[in-house]
């Protein structure tokens, strides 16, 4: 019996309030997550994606956005008409990432890969990376022998991953490590970790990639795609870029007369900037009710005021009277009376349980923060070519969005604003929008959304993701649910624009078929657009 279709904007299946990880817990090893839902029939038409050349229909000027379905992660190829009707060709991010529930990489990002050397005959003409997470830079280091093998034009990454910005550079350095870090102590917990920290283990994974032995590099590593795409094409120095520079497209990018413009990351200078996590300005973001955390951290004593017991002179005691742990004195004595020795041991026991009951907190506030931080150094596009606009926005976060939304450079949770005359601009005119961070609730702010949609303005929107990979969906109370993608905000999106989803498809893989996971029909194009769905990919035409 055939799957009854639903809207690309909601689940085809019953939500389950359990985590997506312990619900499929039992299901033996496979190399593709077998889905509930008939899949969806192949489409006739476009069994190859060799096509370097198509006639554009009315209203079309010669853009085609093809959206790789690969599981959790990104894979845009952009291919545009130029002269004599031959298209020239650009990558925006190659990755894909298991996620909490390990089934976000559904085996497909070989053939993907394999997909685009076909159809661009190994002629890339910018290759776009966005952040360094792996699920938008994995299929790099997979699949680096092929793509070593291409004639690119040209590399952009964002400013973060310049080796010419010190603070970058330094900053970089230290956010590795970090994770690094932070993946070895929530490895290192094993059965014994919660769900919260499985959780933040697999950030962790998504920001240094697959390892090996001992932590070193392993073929998927982020490491091995960032060194690829710095160093491994000849005569391509990558261009690292932030908000407003002037960038440099290759010539046969600007011969066909594309434009391009930088709207983020935020400056190096602007850090607290960047670890704004959820934006409350005007109306918020696409979170539970309770979602967010703040940012700020209370410091009660200066630096002068701390000490650390591990540099203390060699042959002598610490320096810590009984008086130092008054306040951890239980039924404490009088102020003018002296805690005696005994008091002080019993007390300071009962702080250092504090301290490690503690710990835990810490580790997974810093994991969160580190992993929000990479999101929102992400590289921020927005493509012009004879008057169609797209908008890529990476995983960007709250900061690198408040920054050129609400032209500020100072972090600004809960203050009222107004959007930029900039910002309105350029979200009323969009005729394709790539969902930011695989449709998270934390990425595409609802003054965005809501900018995007303003007097019946529609347009197209693309979202690549994999349903159940990330967080649960609340039945009860929807506006509670921490699902990816996130419900209310593709609800509010596919009301106002032609929204595809990549997991609504399905796809063939070396004549092994993977059903859709939220089966749907194509919906019906916006004028000016069409879509048309192969093997591997969702096709866009602008």
């Amino acid at each position: 019996m055939a799957a009854k279709a639903h809207a690309p904007g909601t689940h085809a299946r019953k939500a389950n309030p359990r985590p997506a990880a312990r619900r499929r817990a039992k299901a033996p090893a496979r190399p593709a997550p077998k889905r509930k839902g008939a899949p969806a029939s192949p489409p006739a038409a476009s069994s190859t994606g060799a096509a370097t050349q198509w006639t554009p229909a009315a209203g079309e000027v010669g853009i085609r956005v093809r959206m790789y379905r690969v599981g959790f992660g990104d894979f845009f190829l952009i291919s545009i008409l130029a002269g004599a009707g031959k298209a020239v060709h650009l990558i925006v991010d190659c990755g894909v990432f298991k996620g909490t529930s390990q089934t976000g990489d559904i085996g497909s990002i070989e053939a993907a890969v394999a997909d685009m050397v076909q159809t661009t005959g190994g002629q890339v003409a910018l290759i776009v990376m966005t952040h360094r997470h792996a699920d938008h830079i994995a299929g790099f280091a997979r699949c680096a022998e092929t793509f070593k093998k291409l004639t690119v034009g040209g590399v952009w990454m964002p400013i973060w991953e310049s080796e010419y910005e010190p603070t970058a550079l330094k900053f970089q350095a230290e956010l590795t490590r970090t994770a690094l870090g932070l993946r070895q102590h929530f490895t290192a917990l094993g059965a014994s970790a919660s769900e919260a920290q499985e959780t933040a283990r697999k950030f962790m994974e998504n920001a240094t990639g697959e390892l090996g032995v001992a932590g070193a590099a392993a073929s998927g590593s982020n490491a091995v795609a960032l060194d690829l795409l710095k160093r491994g094409f000849t005569g391509v120095t990558p261009g690292y870029y932030k908000f407003n520079d002037t960038v440099q497209l290759p010539q046969p990018l600007l011969d066909a007369g594309l434009s391009a413009r930088i709207l983020g990351p935020p400056p190096v200078a602007d850090i607290d900037l960047m670890k704004l996590m959820d934006l409350q300005k005007n109306v918020g973001q696409y979170l539970a009710e309770d979602g967010g955390e703040d940012a700020g951290v209370f410091t009660p004593f200066g630096s002068e005021w701390e000490m650390d017991p591990a540099k203390t002179p060699k042959g002598q005691f610490e320096c810590y009277t009984p008086e130092s742990f008054r306040e951890w004195v239980q039924n404490p004595r009088k102020s003018w009376e002296s805690v005696t020795k005994e008091e002080a041991s019993q007390a300071r026991a009962r702080m250092e349980q504090a301290l490690k009951q503690s710990h835990p907190i810490a580790t997974l506030t810093a994991a969160k923060e580190l992993n929000a931080f990479l999101n929102n150094q992400s590289l921020v596009v927005l493509f012009t070519f004879k008057g169609k606009k797209l908008l890529f926005v990476g995983d960007a976060q709250a900061g690198n969005w408040e920054h050129w939304l609400f032209d500020t450079d100072i972090p600004d949770r809960k203050a009222g604003g107004t959007m930029g005359p900039t910002a309105q601009q350029i979200l009323t005119n969009l005729n394709f929008y790539k969902v930011g961070h695989h449709g998270s609730g934390n990425a595409t702010p609802k003054a965005a959304a809501e900018m995007m949609g303003t007097q019946g303005h529609r347009f197209v929107a693309m979202c690549s993701t994999e349903a159940d990979v990330y967080g649960t969906e609340n039945p009860d109370d929807p506006t509670k649910g921490t699902e990816v993608p996130r419900g209310p905000l593709l609800e509010k999106l596919a009301s106002e624009s032609a929204l595809v989803r990549s997991d609504q498809i399905a796809i063939t893989v070396g004549g092994r078929q993977i059903a859709a996971t939220v089966p749907a029909a194509l919906p019906a194009p916006v004028p000016g657009s069409r879509f048309k769905q192969g093997l591997l990919w969702v096709d866009c035409y602008l």
